[in-house]
């Protein structure tokens, strides 16, 4: 066996020293030919995405033990409401209690649904928990439109006067308007 690889080994060298001694155009083509030949072993495959990895142990125990309080935030306004998911979030679902975090008066009105709340959350979950318990604070953005307050609009009879060059009187002039509408917000 000892002497098969010599002999392989012998062979590689002497096929090396043929293609250094030939005109360089035909040596690079033979040498390019005989690296393809020769070459390590291919690249390793990269793993698979984690994500895959990580539905495949998620889904059965999605299933075992219904969804948590993200599959439930998806969903979260088709159970309680439009009104109610703006001011309302799911925070967790964990042994039979489903925690809710509502911002100001939306405490009460969530406390004065949990009845159907809870049963809208076991139609979702296919199991159904066995308290309610809310959370006041604030939300991280309200679900929805923000209705804003209505601007007002200040006429002016005279067209706006062209804005000096300099920037320092920009400045100056610009200090100056703030103190009017400060003053007349003010009321003083």
């Amino acid at each position: 066996m000892d002497e098969s690889w010599k002999h392989d080994r012998q062979k590689a060298i002497t096929q090396r020293r043929r293609i250094r001694s030939k005109s360089d155009a035909v040596s690079r083509a033979e040498a390019d030919l005989w690296a393809v030949d020769h070459r390590g072993k291919p690249a390793i495959k990269p793993p698979p995405p984690a994500g895959r990895a990580l539905a495949k142990v998620l889904r059965p125990l999605s299933r075992a033990f219904g969804p948590g309080a993200s599959e439930l935030e998806e969903h979260w306004e088709a159970i309680v409401g439009e009104a109610l998911a703006r001011w309302t979030s799911p925070e967790k679902l964990q042994s039979g209690t489903l925690t809710v975090r509502a911002r100001g008066p939306a405490a009460a009105l969530i406390e004065a649904q949990s009845g159907v709340i809870l049963e809208r959350v076991a139609q979702y979950a296919g199991r159904a928990p066995k308290r309610l318990r809310i959370v006041q604070g604030s939300l991280a953005a309200p679900a929805g439109p923000v209705r804003r307050a209505a601007s007002r609009v200040i006429k002016r009879a005279e067209p706006l006067p062209e804005p000096p060059a300099d920037p320092a009187e920009r400045l100056a002039a610009a200090l100056a308007d703030f103190e009017a509408a400060v003053r007349e917000r003010e009321g003083g």
